[in-house]
């Protein structure tokens, strides 16, 4: 049985140039403005992400899915199909804001009865 190989390339901004990876973008709001977004890809924490931070992961190709946690709160769960040296962009943040922020009802709403929605995460196309 033959070793497996050992690939180098060279890495911009922390991200190989020979593969392919996503890029998420987190609006700036005033609701959960100095607390982080866990990001998880295929189950597996990928990291967190900051109010108004952009942050890439390198990923193989192929189906993949993401999606965002805060405390026992998250997002929809989203799924896309990387190819080889492509990037995709997704953009995260709270449908919570304007009114919704000021309602006394909306925010223990959401924790407690619509808690898979208090997150978002949208692909953005183009």
């Amino acid at each position: 049985m033959e070793a497996p190989r050992l690939i180098r390339f060279k890495e911009v901004n922390g991200v190989g140039t020979n593969s392919a990876y996503i890029e998420i973008s987190r609006t700036s709001q005033y609701v959960n403005k100095i607390r982080s977004y866990e990001v998880i890809v295929d189950d597996i924490e990928r990291g967190t992400i900051q109010d108004g931070g952009t942050m890439k992961i390198e990923l193989e190709p192929g189906e993949h899915e993401i999606r965002l946690k805060i405390d026992w709160c998250g997002s929809n769960r989203l799924a896309f199909r990387l190819q080889d040296n492509e990037v995709r962009k997704f953009r995260c943040g709270s449908p919570i804001k304007g009114w919704r922020y000021l309602s006394p009802f909306m925010m223990p709403y959401s924790i407690f009865f619509n808690k898979d929605k208090y997150l978002y995460i949208e692909a953005i196309d183009g």
